[in-house]
């Protein structure tokens, strides 16, 4: 069985073709792991990653940041260097990240997914503050001001229990339980700031992407501003081809949630549409494995 923070590899080892997926902020490769069976099932090598700091523990993820990130999916992106199509796949920050290896590495990422990703996170005043916020503050709380009275947050909210524990329940009538989940959950801001500095950077490289892209976003997503799928598919001007699908019903986490079929379907079609630029299986002593202290994308 799946544990929440653990890498998981899946489908034929001999495949020809291989997907990286690629979590989310805070996230885990749970959450990719419904889509990586679909894919393994379809005759796949699928590999899921953990990103750097992502244990569990947000004190461990307050000690990590963009550099140990990009070095994460680098090292994923070698570890699958022997297939001969490797499609890169990412959820929310794990986009961002699956853009930046289609940039650096155009011959060797066949085409790129991303799901739910941001292009920038500076719409709302609290957001532009966090990199200030980050000097005296340690914890944000995002749940702190959701109303848990509307049917919507209860979804959404059983929805992200159920992917880490399937029997999970939770009493919304409950004040005291309510009051818990709203303190429990919480992300350093550190990390945050660490985010939307890395956003901020994949965004001014979009014009560099000539990959095939797929951006796949829902219009109700309350975590990511749906208007950054309109950038993402104007700043990528190169990338070829490229389509943008929207769904209507679900929020962020778009794998999990509703549409989650219409989600997999549409990739499955993209890889099997998708035509490499190099069919040539890349060597691992192309790959070039990043330090915590370098960044892959600017040398």
């Amino acid at each position: 069985m799946q544990t929440q923070n653990s890498p998981f590899l899946l489908g034929p080892e001999d495949a020809s073709k291989a997907c990286l997926l690629i979590h989310g902020f805070s996230g885990s490769p749970v959450e990719m792991f419904g889509l990586g069976k679909i894919l393994a099932a379809q005759g796949m090598r699928v590999y899921g990653i953990v990103l750097a700091g992502h244990s569990g523990d947000p004190e461990e993820l307050i000690k990590h940041g963009r550099k140990q990130w990009i070095a994460s999916a680098e090292a994923g992106l070698m570890r699958l260097a022997h297939y001969p199509q490797v499609f890169v796949i990412g959820l929310s920050m794990g986009g961002v990240l699956a853009l930046l290896l289609g940039i650096k590495h155009p011959t060797r990422v066949s085409g790129v997914v991303t799901l739910s990703t941001p292009t920038s996170f500076y719409d709302r005043w609290q957001a532009r503050a966090i990199p200030f916020l980050r000097y005296v503050m340690k914890w944000y709380y995002p749940l702190e001001r959701l109303d848990f009275n509307d049917p919507d947050v209860q979804a959404e909210m059983m929805q992200q229990a159920r992917l880490r524990d399937p029997n999970a329940t939770i009493d919304f009538s409950d004040p005291q339980a309510i009051a818990t989940i709203k303190k429990m959950v919480r992300l350093p801001i550190p990390a945050l700031a660490e985010l939307f500095l890395l956003t901020d950077h994949s965004r001014r490289q979009l014009k560099r992407l000539t990959t095939p892209l797929l951006i796949i976003q829902s219009r109700k997503d309350q975590t990511v501003n749906p208007r950054s799928a309109d950038e993402l598919y104007r700043r990528t001007r190169a990338a070829s081809p490229k389509t943008l699908h929207w769904l209507q019903k679900s929020d962020h986490l778009i794998i999990a949630g509703p549409e989650r079929e219409e989600v997999f379907a549409h990739i499955s079609d993209f890889i099997k549409a998708t035509t490499p630029t190099d069919a040539t299986p890349a060597r691992s002593q192309s790959v070039h494995l990043v330090g915590p202290d370098e960044n892959p994308v600017d040398h």
